[in-house]
């Protein structure tokens, strides 16, 4: 993104907050598929590259028959159930981001979540069990980082 994107600075900010977004609402299945770049003015010699907005984003910890590891890594560490600060600022370093912006973007974009999850209405039983995953998920995740 860095060589080809057209904003770079914001794309990989948005790319970011994808992985921790993920991560946070139990898409074990996210893997390099899922995120693409847009081609915007093709064929008028002014072409701006982007990355595409998130897409194929499933709860998938929700289904105990499906694979409770992650396709991709964080920090090193395929578990969702075990990811910690830790992995987040070794996520930073092997992307080469800023480890204090990730460090306090990780627990800012869970505060977002959660505060989302509020004003949802969850009146089906699925929904509100898939709600209380990622809530407990981001509460865990904003406590460690407090740490």
């Amino acid at each position: 993104m860095r060589q080809v994107s057209g904003a770079p600075v914001v794309d990989l900010a948005r790319f970011l907050d994808a992985v921790i977004y993920n991560y946070f609402v139990g898409n074990n299945d996210a893997h390099g598929k899922n995120f693409s770049l847009l081609y915007h003015g093709v064929g008028t010699g002014n072409v701006e590259i982007r990355l595409a907005p998130p897409y194929d984003i499933v709860s998938t910890i929700y289904y105990p028959e499906l694979s409770q590891n992650m396709a991709m890594k964080i920090g090193g560490e395929y578990s969702s159930e075990k990811v910690l600060p830790k992995n987040f600022e070794q996520l930073a370093e092997e992307a080469a981001l800023d480890k204090p912006l990730v460090k306090q973007r990780v627990p800012e974009l869970a505060e977002i979540v959660i505060a989302a999850l509020g004003k949802m209405d969850l009146g089906h039983p699925v929904a509100a069990a898939v709600a209380a995953l990622i809530r407990a998920r981001c509460e865990k995740t904003r406590n460690n980082s407090r740490h």
